[in-house]
């Protein structure tokens, strides 16, 4: 499943040059509207201020912290339940974990359908033995099985996963994610085109609730997703005006 092709994601960008151009592009039209509200208010997951990723790419802002929606555990029952509906859809057998993001949903979809859990170590990650196993938990040798994690973006982490699992003998029908990140991503893989994914929320939906429920200024969220959808450069003039906005 390995492959160096990647396709654009939105090959024809749109610049944003007023609110109603924000509005059509991040409108909310996810059935769980409820659920991306409490998502986008979860304390601390979304933040306003310019950031980088790894150093180097310079986001509108800062990288949301999905993990701070797991510390409430009402609401992780409810985030597992449109993953263990998409699993019974897909027939799966077996619910994996992504290592490290994707591991307490993945919990709490098998719990929600009584499934098998296991849980694939990330790519690169050093273990305490010298030959650790790829997968842990629930065996997924010849099954069917649904990857969950917190986010998926361009697809790259998701083909490294799935050549894990491929090479445990699994079978990957779908992928089930809190944050579906293609619509602001450069470039998608053919995996993250092909395989059936579904999430709670995407990107731009997550900062359009924020904005709705007062967590980021309405200036903020335009420049934002002008900045994430038309990929501004690092020099481009008006990063100092997010940075007044935020």
């Amino acid at each position: 499943m390995t492959t160096n092709q990647m396709t654009l994601a939105n090959p024809k960008r749109i610049r944003l040059v007023d609110h109603a151009d924000v509005a059509r592009l991040t409108a909310v039209q996810n059935p769980l509207t409820n659920l991306v509200g409490r998502l986008a208010t979860v304390p601390g997951l979304v933040r306003p201020g310019i950031a980088h990723w790894d150093m180097k790419t310079r986001l509108p802002l800062h990288p949301l912290s999905n993990e701070n929606a797991y510390g409430d555990p009402q609401l992780l029952r409810d985030l597992a339940v449109p993953g263990e509906a998409f699993a019974h859809r897909l027939g799966v057998d077996v619910i994996v974990g992504a290592e490290t993001g994707g591991i307490p949903l993945a919990t709490a979809v098998a719990l929600a359908g009584d499934l098998p859990f296991a849980f694939v170590r990330k790519p690169g990650y050093v273990g305490h033995e010298d030959h650790e196993p790829r997968v842990r938990g629930a065996a997924v040798a010849g099954q069917r099985v649904l990857l969950v994690d917190d986010a998926v973006s361009s697809g790259r982490a998701l083909e490294a996963f799935a050549d894990e699992l491929q090479s445990e003998g699994a079978s990957l029908v779908g992928v089930f994610a809190l944050v579906d990140m293609r619509d602001v991503a450069t470039s998608v893989a053919p995996i993250a085109v092909t395989l059936p994914i579904e999430s709670i929320a995407t990107y731009l939906e997550v900062l359009t609730a924020a904005t709705d429920h007062g967590i980021l200024d309405p200036a903020t969220h335009q420049l934002a997703v002008d900045a994430l959808v038309n990929h501004w450069p690092n020099d481009d003039p008006r990063w100092t005006l997010l940075n007044q906005a935020a």
